[in-house]
């Protein structure tokens, strides 16, 4: 997925690795990003939270972005709240590429 985030990058890109869910090791195809001076940036946000910084305003925004379409969210799968100790097993699994989102039944009162 990272080198395929590289190819991807415009001129002047910027990719952030956000977290190493995989926990693999990452090769760089230099190949992919001096050409186009793309800059690659490592992000884990509990180093922010330690240093002060609160994300809600920055939520808030990508939110609102997500609802206009601006952003999609890739969805891996699906459960319903009663399942989500087989949500949980595929987290576990670290085998997921797009979210795992748990639905829950509305009131029915």
């Amino acid at each position: 997925m990272f080198g395929r985030s590289l190819r991807q990058a415009g001129q002047a890109g910027r990719v952030v690795a956000l977290a190493n869910v995989a926990l693999e090791p990452s090769t760089i195809d230099t190949r992919h990003f001096y050409p186009k001076n793309v800059s690659i940036h490592g992000f884990q946000i509990t180093n922010l939270l330690d240093h002060g910084y609160d994300p809600r305003p920055d939520l808030r925004e990508i939110a609102a972005r997500v609802a206009t379409g601006a952003y999609r969210v890739p969805v891996e799968s699906v459960f319903p709240l009663e399942e989500a100790a087989d949500a949980h097993r595929q987290l576990e699994s670290r085998a997921n590429r797009g979210k795992i989102v748990l639905t829950v039944a509305a009131d029915p009162a």
